[in-house]
């Protein structure tokens, strides 16, 4: 990407402020630095004119100050990884962006009340390795994206993850928030120094952690959150469905067994195309590599790799007996309608003996998938599973996002947006009742297949009530004509939830501008407090549409 015209840079006399706030060596302004922050696997871009890192709140403060000065835009970020939605970019061109990574200490953890105060730059998988290093008896909740993601940052985008601890703003208590005029607040408490602030989530008046979620009204600098105690027991499982019409008699199940605690993880439950983007890439099979799959092939590929058309993992906690009972009630419920397949921790270092001999012995392979009625990558596939839910983040499955990359995917270091893969996600959250998945999922399915798009979804349980039906559209960003269709069939899935009266659980950049098209006194109420809290429009604005002059829109091509 090039720097575009009208982008001014940014001047030597705020580059200079900058550099005494936070340090020389944390203010960016190279065309190298700005290409690579103004990038994400989005058809939708921006370009911003500088880069700053800080390393505390105070650092923040004083770079909001600065901008509020100068009446630049500031967009915040915790580690830039939240591909699909938008990372690191702006509505506009022209802004300051703030990467809080060099944020990354754990300040405090409670063993005893299971929690912990963390900074913002902390991500899942430094969390993870300090809370074991350390031997406390705490898990993490981390989603199956990147292990480099913040865990705020996730948090405070209302993201879901694995285990019970699952619902990550539900479980964070007590923050410390940077306001668009510089002031730091602690929200949460009456009083400093208060011995619940981390305890007990709803302070006293009226509850004000929730407006500093998806918004541009504050910059959480430092948060408690809620882990999860070690069980006794616990078991990953993988849920297998080959015949499709059973599909509607397992959601009555899962969401009865939700409602009444048995299944109390956040279930993920997958198309056989979401498998296929996670085993493979289009490049390395021997089909067509324009348009969507067809029957046939799709068919083949299962065969290939011994996938079924729908697959659901989960985790069960507890005590032995707990987790005893839990496996019972499954069998029970589950068994007469799919496969149903445990793993413990117990049974986990033979598994992986097995796939490492596999992958050396074509005749162990052989007998290994014969036995398992699988192949081997979905073998290999399975420990990285029964970490993830028990809270050991990892890189595995952010390899979708390569499955239209012309070139084979990286070995080690994924990122997506710095190789130009193209993704978007499409997020809305549903009613768990046949009645609404199933029509809306076939509604979209048809859109994906008319502008030659593999259909991808995976159903994400909320709470027993709420499912979001998470979709991406994988393409190829360096063909023009793909990365038109990708953004036409967004804005087609936006029509079709709009048109059922859904919305989405957490939208990317690229459909800000449509978030409150039904609700124009929402937008009002919004802008009335981001008017209140950043009346120079300072802070991210139109961040989830939100700004306090003009309405925010994004066309086909850039924000405006």
């Amino acid at each position: 990407m090039e720097i575009r015209a009208g982008t001014p840079p940014l001047g030597e006399e705020i580059a200079d402020q900058l550099r005494v706030v936070v340090g020389a060596d944390y203010v960016c302004t190279s065309v190298e630095d700005l290409d690579r922050y103004s990038r994400c696997t989005i058809p939708w871009q921006s370009r911003c004119m500088a880069v700053v890192f800080p390393a505390s709140a105070d650092e923040v403060a004083g770079i909001v100050r600065i901008a509020a000065r100068h009446r630049l835009a500031v967009w915040p970020s915790s580690t830039g990884r939240n591909w699909g939605y938008g990372t690191t970019l702006a509505i506009e061109d022209g802004a300051i962006v703030m990467i809080l990574e060099r944020m990354n200490r754990v300040l405090e953890v409670n063993e005893e009340l299971a929690y912990a105060v963390i900074e913002p730059g902390v991500t899942y998988e430094q969390f993870n390795k300090h809370l074991r290093s350390k031997g406390y008896k705490l898990w993490i909740d981390c989603t199956d994206g990147s292990g480099q993601g913040s865990v705020i940052g996730n948090a405070i985008e209302r993201g879901i993850g694995e285990t019970p601890y699952g619902d990550h703003f539900g479980n964070l208590c007590g923050i410390e928030v940077v306001l668009p005029d510089g002031e730091r607040v602690h929200v949460g408490g009456a009083i400093q120094g208060l011995k619940t602030w981390h305890t007990h989530k709803w302070g006293l008046g009226p509850y004000l952690e929730g407006i500093f979620t998806q918004s541009s009204l504050g910059i959480v600098t430092k948060a408690g959150i809620w882990l999860m105690p070690q069980p006794e027991s616990y078991n990953s499982f993988v849920y297998e469905i080959h015949d499709e019409r059973h599909l509607p008699k397992v959601l009555d199940i899962f969401r009865r067994l939700a409602l009444t605690g048995v299944v109390n993880t956040k279930l993920h439950m997958i198309n056989d195309f979401v498998s296929m983007t996670i085993l493979t890439q289009r490049i390395a099979e021997q089909v067509p590599q324009d348009g969507p799959l067809s029957d046939a092939h799709l068919a083949a590929l299962r065969r290939k790799y011994g996938i079924a058309p729908w697959n659901c993992a989960g985790g069960i906690y507890g005590t032995r007996g707990q987790v005893k009972l839990q496996r019972s009630l499954l069998r029970q419920h589950l068994s007469p309608h799919g496969r149903l397949i445990f793993l413990s921790d117990r049974l986990l270092p033979y598994l992986q003996r097995v796939i490492d001999w596999s992958w050396k012995s074509p005749l162990i392979r052989r007998l290994t998938e014969l036995a398992a009625r699988t192949s081997l990558p979905v073998l290999d596939s399975a420990p990285y599973v029964h970490k993830i839910l028990q809270g050991i983040p990892t890189e595995y499955f952010v390899k979708h996002a390569y499955y239209r990359y012309r070139r084979p995917r990286p070995e080690q270091v994924v990122q997506p947006a710095r190789d130009r893969c193209g993704l978007i996600w499409f997020a809305p959250i549903l009613p768990f009742s046949n009645e609404q998945v199933w029509p809306f999922l076939d509604a979209c399915k048809q859109r994906f297949a008319a502008h030659g798009f593999d259909f991808y979804v995976a159903m994400l349980l909320m709470n027993p009530r709420s499912v979001v039906c998470l979709m991406a559209i994988i393409f190829d960003h360096e063909d023009t004509d793909e990365t038109a269709r990708s953004q036409q069939l967004y804005q087609e899935l936006l029509a079709i939830m709009h048109e059922r009266q859904f919305q989405q659980y957490r939208a990317g950049l690229q459909s800000w501008g449509d978030l409150f098209r039904n609700a124009p006194e929402m937008q009002r109420l919004h802008a009335k407090i981001k008017a209140a809290l950043d009346p120079d429009n300072i802070l991210a604005p139109g961040h989830y549409g939100v700004s306090c002059r003009q309405p925010i829109v994004i066309d086909n091509g850039n924000p405006r």
